[in-house]
């Protein structure tokens, strides 16, 4: 693409994203059980009303992130590429991030409001998204998730395995459960300090402050610019599958708002090499019933699963998404990408043909 028409995106919300590339998005606001206000993003081409297909998909973004990540690509987008299908597409906000920032009766500058991990994101905000969609006259609902996208959804569908019930099938993109071989430099620091009185943020707060001092300290370390450079040892190392006019575009939209007890609860699976709920420590009594926090029961996951990962992805370690795999169920596909690395999955131009058109092609093959 123009390198002077990709830049003009870095302004526009997804909405003129949308409109832009001559797609229409409906808004729609949807609230959780425990009164979280999600912006909700409904996607369609402009030449049809509504699928015909009766085939709705859900795509969820990961940590940091928002909706935006799955149209940032324009034609080449995951989100535009199931809408040309014919798919009814759904794009899910979790709480807390700049397009879901509201609440029944918090603000978010009340640390009631950042209680949570991306276990209530499983529990409350993607059970809420996927009754919306259904109850939008939706038949087949399918899920792609990426990077925390997955991990939330493997709560639910561990929680609340009628939920797990009502998705057809579920594409894993970076999928991540067990860490503990992760080489993300953010999550180890986090890991290190966790469980110490020297943690720098107050955890009942956004993540903001807390990647924005990360960084800044590695920044200094290093005589480099603070751009891609910085992000690499987050997520492993650029092998330029990303096109470099795609950076000021990401960088506008990305990172978001998130709570840090959402990283807190990765970095806690670093540590105890599990996958399970959030560790309460001596109040793990009064929210368990038990010394230390349960493993989440994967075999309660009933949904067909499609992974996709990579050796570069270092959030995402072909170690830790096998012992995921060897604990699901229902593994339908496993796709091994070469050199991808965590941001890949969603802006790489390379992710058209290596994943995207694979999604839409499993979804028409798994309806026949």
């Amino acid at each position: 693409m123009n390198s002077e028409l990709r830049h003009q995106d870095t302004s526009l919300n997804i909405t003129e994203v949308a409109n832009k590339y001559n797609y229409h998005i409906d808004e729609h606001d949807v609230i959780t059980e425990d009164g979280y206000i999600l912006r909700v993003q409904r996607l369609r081409t402009r030449f049809t009303n509504r699928t015909e297909k009766g085939i709705s998909v859900l795509l969820m973004h990961g940590v940091l992130d928002s909706a935006d990540s799955w149209l940032l690509q324009g034609s080449k987008s995951l989100g535009f590429i199931l809408a040309n299908f014919g798919f009814d597409v759904w794009l899910g906000n979790a709480r807390g991030n700049k397009y879901s920032a509201s609440h029944r009766n918090l603000t978010v500058n009340d640390e009631r409001f950042w209680n949570f991990t991306w276990e209530e994101i499983g529990i409350y905000d993607l059970p809420a998204m996927i009754d919306y969609i259904k109850n939008n006259k939706s038949s087949n609902l399918y899920y792609v998730g990426h990077s925390q996208g997955t991990t939330s959804f493997y709560a639910m569908a561990s929680l609340r395995p009628e939920y797990g019930r009502k998705i057809k099938m579920m594409f894993s993109l970076a999928p991540v459960a067990w860490i503990s071989n992760t080489k993300s430099i953010l999550l180890r620091y986090i890991s290190k300090i966790v469980n110490t009185t020297f943690f720098p943020v107050n955890v009942y707060t956004s993540s903001t402050e807390i990647v924005s001092k990360v960084s800044k300290l590695f920044c200094n370390m290093l005589i480099i610019n603070c751009n891609i450079n910085i992000i690499q040892p987050f997520i492993g190392y650029d092998h330029k599958l990303i096109e470099e006019t795609m950076l000021p575009v990401i960088f506008e939209h990305f990172p978001t708002r998130s709570s840090t007890l959402q990283l807190i609860h990765y970095a806690q699976l670093i540590n105890s090499r599990r996958f399970c709920r959030f560790d309460y420590g001596a109040n793990n009594y009064l929210k368990y019933g038990q010394k230390s926090a349960p493993d989440y029961d994967l075999s309660k996951i009933t949904t067909p699963m499609v992974l996709f990962y990579s050796d570069n992805d270092w959030l995402s370690d072909p170690l830790d998404v096998a012992k995921l795999s060897d604990g699901l169920p229902k593994v339908y596909k496993r796709y091994h990408l070469d050199k991808f690395n965590h941001f890949d999955y969603m802006y790489a131009s390379v992710a058209k043909d290596a994943v995207y058109m694979k999604i839409a092609r499993d979804i028409m093959s798994f309806e026949l």
